[in-house]
């Protein structure tokens, strides 16, 4: 999946505490696809659709991430253990 350089930029400022854990451009890239893969898909158009993950939106068309934006109105909350096994699954364990 690619994911554009601006949702990249938008991720720092709608998730600045998120964004600053981050060492790295990869692990920025990492977080967002996660959260793509975990979230649940809110909207779906013949050209894009839409997953949320907890407030985050990502707008995914042709399999590249090309927009992201908040939806305060509605949390889709994901499980601790569901992100601890997708990370260890990932080989991002944190111990």
């Amino acid at each position: 999946m690619k994911i554009k350089n601006n949702v990249v930029e938008k991720y720092a400022e709608l998730c600045p505490l998120s964004y600053m854990k981050c060492d790295s451009f990869s692990e920025v890239e990492y977080k967002i696809e996660r959260s793509i893969v975990l979230g649940q898909t809110i909207k779906r158009t013949e050209k894009e659709r839409h997953v949320q993950y907890y407030h985050n939106c990502f707008i995914i068309q042709n399999n590249t991430v090309v927009d992201m934006y908040k939806d305060l109105s509605k949390c889709v909350d994901i499980r601790k253990s569901v992100k601890n096994a997708y990370d260890w699954k990932a080989g991002k364990a944190i111990i």
